[in-house]
């Protein structure tokens, strides 16, 4: 990763936090905060005029223009009517959009021009525009419950800028996994936004392809705090904030996601790049402020993304047809699987409720310093899958995914270099990321059947190496990015506004 030194921040444009260009670079829309509200203004920069888009009594926040530079997304909730016990349908946080040829009484907010996109009690919010103008990308807590609470849970969201066509991108599939802040590609190829997998992670940003998107990979270095990426206007660079350690405080990073290079520009957060590509807007908390970007604030070229390396094929090591439990099973040689090996653990079980709740370790192996090393199991109802990070620490992937009493289900249970993640069935796999794993080197013994007082019955049970064939296979930066001519089907490629 390189970096410079931090610029001093450049003068003042105006008050705003987020500032966003319009597509011809006369106008800035930001959020400004007044009487302790949250407000979305548009600016004029010739004149110095303001625009006040929503004369509503809540909040507005996030702005974002659409292709044409005729409208705006933003976030709107009125915050004294947004209880879970409401009964009609308008409330939480809502996308709206502004037209800006709603008509003005001598500058005074009407209400004019204004659409109200989704409803519910939800949270909605961080809203973009595709390069195309039809679909609005945007974060949600629809996939939380009120049990768990609206911030503990997003996920990304698409829907049609009338309001029809609602999709769920990217689910959200445990508590404390999040998504926000999701932007498109000027070619309509790419989505990035930033995540955050768990309550021990850092946020980051990833990539996807706009036609598989729930399938990214991270482009952003590890250890590296990073949210709220914006396209260069070439599509080729992103720009975002971010904080690694030695810096004075959250910056503005450049990045080429093809080969993870960085350059770090400036103090400041919440970036965006003039459509001339020519300027820099950005905010320091407070205020606005510009500067000019070039060739010379891009990270050092990179020869290319790291080459993809095929993920080993699947090969069962050990496998049992309704075994005699609970059992105990030697460990030899094939079971060790040092830190960075991928392996995996499957077992076919008929879940069985107890009457007073209990664990069920399906299967369990043990490893000279981890008797734990790994564990297929169910808390409650709740599939997970255990491991331990480097440290010696306790981490796991755990589903969303309720079993029910007496039903046949197919459990998988993931390990990586990187990750750990758990499966019912051909569902949506949920997912650990972490930094480094405790070497599985010196195998024990591992057992077998439901333990610790639980019931149930495993009809088979298998331990592999490699990624399971059965099982979708998180993407690589390699297969994001290649095949930079071709279009895809969610937003097909289309020239950017001026």
């Amino acid at each position: 990763m390189t970096m410079v030194a931090a610029n001093i921040l450049a003068a003042a444009l105006t008050a705003g936090t987020c500032g966003v260009y319009s597509p011809d670079g006369a106008k800035i829309a930001l959020q400004r905060v007044e009487n302790g509200k949250s407000r979305v203004d548009v600016w004029e920069r010739a004149s110095g005029h303001f625009t006040w888009v929503e004369p509503g009594p809540g909040n507005a926040a996030y702005p974002a223009w659409s292709p044409a530079g005729d409208a705006l997304v933003y976030t709107y909730g009125n915050e004294t009517n947004t209880a879970w016990a409401a009964k009609d349908g308008t409330t939480g946080y809502h996308l709206r959009i502004w037209r800006s040829d709603g008509r003005r009484d001598g500058g005074s907010p009407c209400g004019e021009g204004i659409r109200e996109i989704t409803t519910g009690r939800f949270r909605d919010y961080m809203p973009s525009f595709s390069p195309d103008g039809k679909r609005l990308y945007f974060v949600s807590t629809r996939c939380a419950s009120p049990q768990v609470g609206m911030a503990t849970r997003s996920g990304i969201y698409a829907v049609d800028a009338d309001g029809g066509g609602l999709t769920n991108l990217v689910p959200s599939t445990v508590n404390d996994m999040g998504a926000g802040q999701p932007v498109v590609s000027p070619d309509g190829r790419i989505l990035a936004f930033a995540q955050i997998d768990n309550f021990r992670d850092t946020w980051h940003l990833v990539c996807a392809r706009t036609d598989d998107p729930a399938r990214s990979c991270r482009v952003t270095p590890k250890g590296q705090s990073a949210y709220a990426p914006r396209w260069t206007p070439d599509g080729r660079h992103l720009v975002y904030t971010g904080f690694s350690k030695g810096d004075p405080g959250w910056c503005v990073y450049v990045l080429d996601p093809r080969t993870g290079a960085t350059r770090r520009i400036c103090e400041g957060r919440n970036p965006d790049v003039h459509p001339s590509g020519k300027w820099l807007l950005y905010d320091d908390g407070t205020n606005l402020h510009e500067r000019p970007f070039g060739a010379d604030d891009l990270p050092e070229a990179a020869e290319t993304a790291a080459p993809h390396t095929e993920v080993e094929t699947e090969q069962i090591v050990w496998h049992v047809e309704k075994p005699a439990y609970p059992a105990t099973v030697p460990m030899d040689k094939r079971f060790a699987f040092g830190t960075t090996r991928t392996f995996f653990v499957r077992a076919k079980v008929r879940f069985r409720a107890a009457a007073e709740p209990r664990f069920r370790h399906y299967v369990t192996g043990a490893y000279e310093g981890a008797p734990l090393g790994f564990e297929l199991f169910v808390d409650r109802d709740t599939p997970k899958f255990g491991a331990r990070e480097a440290s010696g620490l306790y981490m796991g992937a755990v589903s969303d995914r309720r079993l029910e009493d007496g039903k046949e289900y197919l459990l998988t249970g993931v390990r990586t270099h990187d990750r750990l993640l758990v499966r019912v069935d051909d569902g949506i796999p949920s997912e650990f990321r972490f930094n480094g794993t405790y070497p599985l080197d010196r195998p024990i013994k591992m057992s077998v059947g439901p333990t610790l007082g639980g019931t149930g019955e495993i009809l088979w049970a298998e331990v592999g190496t490699g990624w399971p064939k059965d099982m979708p296979r998180p993407a690589t930066r390699h297969e994001i990015f290649a095949g930079g001519s071709r279009s895809c089907a969610t937003e097909p490629k289309r020239e950017v506004a001026p």
